[in-house]
């Protein structure tokens, strides 16, 4: 009985570090650019009122604002910022985020993926519904709270350099973030699930009302229908397919790797086996 007590602990012991795994994100080869007006997603330089530096969406064709990577286990989401979104080791007092449409309606918005530094602490990436339009064609109206998924930004989100982009002059910076496909596959967003998309910083904790891709804010507002993404499906890369290279590695000598599941189905063997000799 030991030595099932003893295997049982290691397997969840394995299995709880691989749940609460830190994301490891993908190379930057891997991003692939939205498209707005059948080119890639750009954005001028301090063109919304308001909404500068960190909260300002930044890009050109050869430096796109906005990108998607996909594995089979998380979409990764990667917005261009003119100047970093972190100050130290805390994510400064705005949010970020792309709202997507599920329905072919882009009056409104069904799904809200959302970086928030507003609540202090070190911030969150959170997935959000909107079932009930309350703003119709205004991407500030506020999605279903609470979340339906909040993870800390230490855990599935980060802020790099990104290399050889300096709109205005300084460095610009990605802020990557990510979320299992396992909780947006329930929400309605799928690997082939017909999409288009939504990308902006903000000031509000469940939506989009700031600096948008795709927008010039000298031109007025942002509306849904002004400033949605070409068609695309969630997943970027191989729609439906699902058969990315990324992994999500697990703690203390854990990962969901190949080698590592083969030593969970032999822990698994000594139990089952152990247990039978004991009947």
């Amino acid at each position: 009985m030991r030595i099932t007590a003893i295997v049982l602990l290691l397997l969840a012991t394995c299995l709880l570090g691989v749940a609460h795994a830190q994301v490891v994100f993908p190379a930057d080869s891997a991003y692939v650019p939205l498209r707005c007006g059948n080119a890639v997603v750009t954005d001028g330089l301090a063109d919304t009122a308001g909404f500068l530096d960190e909260r300002d969406l930044v890009g050109d064709p050869p430096a796109p604002a906005a990108y998607r990577a996909a594995d089979t286990t998380n979409l990764y989401l990667r917005i261009r910022l003119e100047k970093d979104a972190m100050q130290a080791t805390m994510l400064q007092p705005f949010s970020w985020g792309m709202e997507f449409d599920l329905d072919n309606d882009t009056t409104d918005y069904e799904l809200l993926i959302l970086v928030d530094g507003t609540t202090g602490a070190q911030g969150s990436v959170s997935i959000f519904r909107n079932t009930a339009t309350t703003l119709t064609n205004d991407p500030n109206d506020p999605a279903d709270t609470p979340a339906a998924q909040t993870h800390a930004f230490p855990m599935n989100g980060r802020s790099v350099a990104a290399g050889g982009s300096n709109f205005g002059g300084s460095p610009d910076f990605f802020l990557d973030f990510a979320v299992p496909w396992s909780e947006l596959m329930p929400l309605g967003l799928d690997h082939d699930t017909p999409t288009r998309a939504w990308i902006a910083s903000s000031t509000s904790q469940n939506s989009l009302n700031g600096d948008f891709v795709c927008h010039d804010g000298a031109g007025g507002a942002a509306t849904l229908g002004n400033s949605a993404s070409d068609p695309t499906t969630g997943d970027p890369n191989n729609p439906g397919a699902g058969n990315g290279t990324g992994h999500l590695e697990g703690g203390g000598g854990c990962t969901t790797t190949r080698g590592n599941a083969g030593l969970l189905a032999l822990l698994a063997f000594i139990v089952l086996r152990r247990n039978r000799r004991a009947q």
